[in-house]
């Protein structure tokens, strides 16, 4: 779906109501609107200031210092709109107000009300104004339209305020997404390099075609991780901007100069571009090297808290792009007798090298939780179900081949089994991980060290 522009959008609107509504009717509605401004702003605070819930927001002499003039602009600029070009400050004007509501945690539903109270006060004035239903009819149509328009413009601006409010929260606890920033920032200057260095080898090689940086392995960690954990960063803008660069313009200039034999230039420019991105990449980590959290103690895998973040995220993304991702859910097997046989610091280090296994074998735009006592949930981004029951067997497989170290230099081999779910469109990602756990459930009553697909 694609993202509204709220400027752009409330001003079409806009436009759609000044064409509907006579001028002359519109000039009336202005001047009545004037003529009262003060009678219907003090009749507005005075029912609002009797609500408990309200009251915490306004305070006499504020009100009474700045809220009533606000108000009265706000109404006289909302029925004064005759011209076009009176169009775009007035919804600014709008966005303005309805951020405002946002940065003060204002109710959305007291909003709505006050709405409701100029409507209720414009109707009488209405009624007398105009006498007959085919005079007032256009008149409450128009009133209706202003106000449904500018409640409508605020509301967008407050929940994309409010939006940005939370995913910036989430941003401040999601930071640290590795065991190191530090060596999470080389991990991806490194994949920016293999990328080119790909490229490069892909053009001299004569091949067709080529990933786009967005599909490697840093453009994935970028648009699933980064954008989320560094929110508010010009960094990020900045390197969005040189990213779609190279794969909207520079790219496709690639191939077309490959066909040529003439890429010196164009390959100069994707070194520049790739430097570039380096650049805001270093910048970016350096500002949040010092605030790692937000991980578990034992594993340093990510904290199950912060689940419903990332998964409402990759909801939402998946819905808006038509995409897919998955999920599987581990659970180390006989994991009781474990701890029975060689007491909780060998299942500590059990679950640490576990932990540690199946960090180092995903992709960094993927993410992996400690989801219960000796369960992990991996959520795997843009992955199909198909693929996903093929990552996790490698992962069983490969923890099934590699005994682990337990107290008493002693070791054992240790196998987990999982379950595997693909998202399907259902808005609460809690289905989807049910799925992953009636897979998981499956596969332990089939014996043991294997992995399920949900049905």
């Amino acid at each position: 779906m694609p993202i509204i522009d709220p400027l752009s959008y409330g001003q079409n609107q806009w436009h759609i109501i000044l064409s509907d509504y006579d001028q002359s009717m519109r000039s009336r509605m202005r001047d009545l609107v004037f003529a009262h401004s003060s009678e219907l702003t003090d009749s507005f605070y005075q029912q609002m200031m009797a609500l408990p819930e309200a009251r915490e927001f306004l305070e006499h002499q504020v009100v009474n210092q700045r809220l009533k003039a606000s108000m009265i602009l706000w109404l006289k600029q909302a029925f004064s709109i005759q011209d076009t070009s009176e169009i775009a400050a007035a919804v600014e004007h709008q966005l303005e107000v309805g951020k405002v509501h946002a940065r003060i945690n204002l109710p959305i539903n007291l909003v709505s009300l006050g709405a409701r109270l100029h409507k209720r006060r414009l109707l009488e004035l209405i009624s007398n104004l105009w006498q007959t239903p085919a005079d007032w009819l256009p008149a409450v149509q128009y009133l209706q339209d202003v106000m449904d328009v500018s409640l409508e413009l605020m509301s967008l601006a407050y929940v994309t305020k409010s939006d940005r409010k939370s995913r910036a929260d989430e941003a401040y606890r999601l930071h640290s997404l590795s065991l190191n920033l530090s060596v999470e920032r080389e991990r991806q200057r490194a994949a920016l390099l293999d990328w080119s260095h790909e490229l490069m080898f892909a053009l001299h090689s004569g091949e067709a075609t080529f990933k786009g940086l967005s599909r490697s392995e840093f453009g994935l960690w970028f648009y699933h991780q980064a954008i989320s954990v560094f929110d508010g960063a010009p960094e990020i803008n900045q390197i969005e901007q040189v990213l779609q660069h190279i794969d909207l313009v520079l790219l496709p200039q690639l191939q077309a100069s490959a066909q040529s034999g003439n890429m010196v230039e164009k390959m100069a420019q994707l070194q520049q571009e790739v430097k570039a991105i380096i650049y805001f990449l270093t910048t970016l980590f350096d500002r949040y090297i010092e605030l790692e959290q937000g991980r578990d103690t034992l594993t340093r895998l990510l904290d199950r808290r912060f689940l419903p973040a990332v998964m409402n995220r990759e909801v939402k993304l998946s819905k808006r792009n038509s995409g897919v991702f998955s999920v599987i859910l581990f659970d180390i097997d006989h994991f009781k007798a474990i701890n029975d046989n060689h007491g909780h610091e060998g299942g500590d280090m059990v679950l640490q090298q576990v932990a540690n296994l199946v960090a180092g074998a995903v992709r960094s735009s993927d993410f992996v939780f400690r989801y219960g006592g000796e369960e992990l949930l991996l959520v795997l981004v843009e992955v199909s179900a198909d693929k996903a029951l093929v990552i996790a067997d490698k992962i069983r497989t490969k923890l099934m081949n590699n005994p682990l170290k337990l107290p008493g230099n002693q070791t054992q081999q240790v196998t987990m089994s999982g379950g595997v779910a693909t998202f399907d469109g259902h808005p609460d990602y809690e289905h989807l991980i049910n799925r992953a756990d009636k897979a998981l459930y499956r596969a332990k009553s089939l014996g043991r060290n294997l992995c399920a697909v949900a049905e």
